[in-house]
């Protein structure tokens, strides 16, 4: 689903560390991100292990609980894979190809840098822009960020939402969620500084085209 879809749609910002569950919704007011509603769960020892889900029931349980914890009637999800089971790979394309061959030749990229077979990957990318023209080089290029995990993690997360009662659209990346979080700030007016919020905070930015 496309971010453009979401627009004027609820969306819920949904973070799964280790220890807890937290979820938020944000409203916009002239120009300003507020937060609307938010909830948390606590997961129980050995539910999550380094970011992998060890116990599906467990996590789709405390999901729920922080869902109606938040009171927000909104049950479309923005979730997002930890550091430790992406991988990640800067690559240079021709530039001006059609988005179908792009995709080609992405995969192909791919397969070269990854320690699992391609069909067992969850692949996306994104165009940074621009490639520095490099000595002797003749036509342009772009740089392009290659992101990938396995499948299994990433089905296992939205399994679990999905069994909660909430439907993932999508899947992003806790630096870049992080990352948002951190240029916008609003999460800072929450209580204790909004520390705890700041991931679920940056998903939640989805349904405003961050």
């Amino acid at each position: 689903m496309s971010i453009s879809s979401l627009l004027g749609v609820g969306l819920l910002g949904v973070d799964i560390a280790d220890d807890a569950v937290r979820v938020i919704e944000l409203r916009r007011r002239r120009g300003t991100l507020s937060c609307r509603h938010c909830g948390s769960a606590a997961l129980a020892a050995g539910v999550m292990l380094e970011g992998n889900v060890e116990d599906m029931q467990g996590l789709a349980d405390a999901l729920r609980l922080a869902h109606r914890d938040s009171g927000s009637p909104c049950n479309r999800v923005a979730l997002a894979m930890p550091a430790t089971a992406l991988i990640t790979h800067a690559i240079r394309l021709p530039a001006g190809l059609p988005e179908e061959q792009l995709e080609i030749l992405v995969e192909l990229e791919a397969a070269q840098y990854m320690p699992f077979a391609l069909e067992d990957a969850s692949l996306d990318f994104f165009i940074l822009g621009p490639a520095p023209p490099l000595a002797g080089q003749t036509g342009s290029e772009i740089d392009v960020l290659l992101v990938a995990a396995r499948r299994a993690s990433v089905q296992r997360r939205l399994d679990a939402a999905k069994a909660a009662g909430l439907t993932p659209v999508i899947m992003d990346s806790e630096a870049l969620a992080l990352q948002a979080a951190l240029a916008q700030g609003g999460w800072q007016a929450l209580p204790d500084g909004g520390l705890s919020y700041q991931l679920a905070w940056g998903l939640a930015m989805h349904r405003y085209a961050r």
